[in-house]
């Protein structure tokens, strides 16, 4: 059930990569992430209110909480900042790479233990990453750069969500990671911005769908499913989002994909399901050798 209900966050993620680049063209970057962020606060805000009043006082929930909150502004600003400088395929390919960055993290900060099985699934993914996604024909570009700073905060988050999520609640550490993304980026907006910005019909859907899909819901999902799934698993399968990035450009925008793409996906899948295959028998030989010896 992890497993899909990542697969699920990466659709959805990738439908959001041609929504973001139309509706930036028209919305201010801080107030596309002050308000998706906002309505996913709100809306779990009062369910929480409904459903369990007395867990929102957490002081340590909410530590944590502003800690992920940052960085998911950080994630958001970035890219969506990037998003008006670049191609969606760099954005995918460089966003995609926080996949290399976890596995390090781990190490460097938790001496958590890297498999030879995890550096080659990451070089598989990154390689198709790579091929599905990058355009040798367009260079380098300051919105690459702005986006290198969404694959390194969405390494990071990805990393400590897996620490916090283990010590507190999950629904309320998501609250306030959304309330604090929401106060960074409202802070932003306040200081770049002479005003509030005309929406049009499109565009207001285009931030519903943001904020209550590809905010509330998907974070909900990958900060909660960290209780039960290690943190590289997590980063491989979220890197399956340019796939449906592509099939989301493919049905409701009409673009194709080329050989190199298709191998690209290929290799990224290849990379998911030989990392949950080896994964699965170095678990299942541990299991067989501690009952043998039990």
């Amino acid at each position: 059930m992890y497993t899909f209900l990542l697969f699920l966050v990466s659709l959805i993620w990738g439908s959001t990569f041609f929504i973001i680049k139309d509706t930036v063209t028209t919305v201010d970057e801080s107030f596309i992430v002050f308000t998706r962020t906002g309505l996913a606060f709100f809306a779990l805000l009062v369910y929480n209110l409904i459903r369990q009043p007395r867990k929102l006082f957490n002081p340590q929930a909410l530590l944590y909480g502003i800690v992920l909150g940052i960085l998911l502004a950080s994630i958001y600003l970035s890219q969506t900042i990037g998003l008006k400088y670049t191609s969606t395929g760099h954005s995918a390919f460089i966003t995609g790479s926080a996949v290399v960055i976890v596995p390090f993290l781990l190490f460097s900060f938790y001496s958590q233990k890297i498999y030879k099985i995890d550096l080659i699934s990451v070089g598989i993914v990154l390689s198709g990453l790579f091929l599905l996604t990058y355009d040798l024909e367009t260079s380098i570009n300051i919105g690459d750069i702005i986006t290198l700073i969404t694959a390194i905060s969405l390494a990071f988050h990805v990393v400590f969500a897996q620490q916090f999520v283990r010590k507190t609640d999950a629904g309320i550490l998501v609250l306030y990671q959304f309330m604090g993304a929401m106060i960074v980026s409202g802070s932003v907006m306040l200081f770049t911005n002479d005003g509030l910005p005309e929406l049009t019909t499109q565009s207001t859907w285009s931030l519903i769908y943001l904020g209550l899909i590809g905010t509330l819901v998907c974070y909900f999902i990958t900060v909660w499913v960290q209780k039960y799934v290690a943190a590289i698993k997590v980063s491989i399968i979220l890197a399956t989002e340019p796939i449906f990035a592509a099939l989301c450009s493919y049905i409701f925008i009409n673009e194709t994909l080329n050989v190199n793409e298709l191998f690209g996906a290929g290799f990224i899948l290849f990379g998911v399901f030989i990392h949950a295959w080896v994964k699965h028998r170095i678990k299942s030989k541990a299991k067989r050798f501690k009952l043998h010896n039990s």
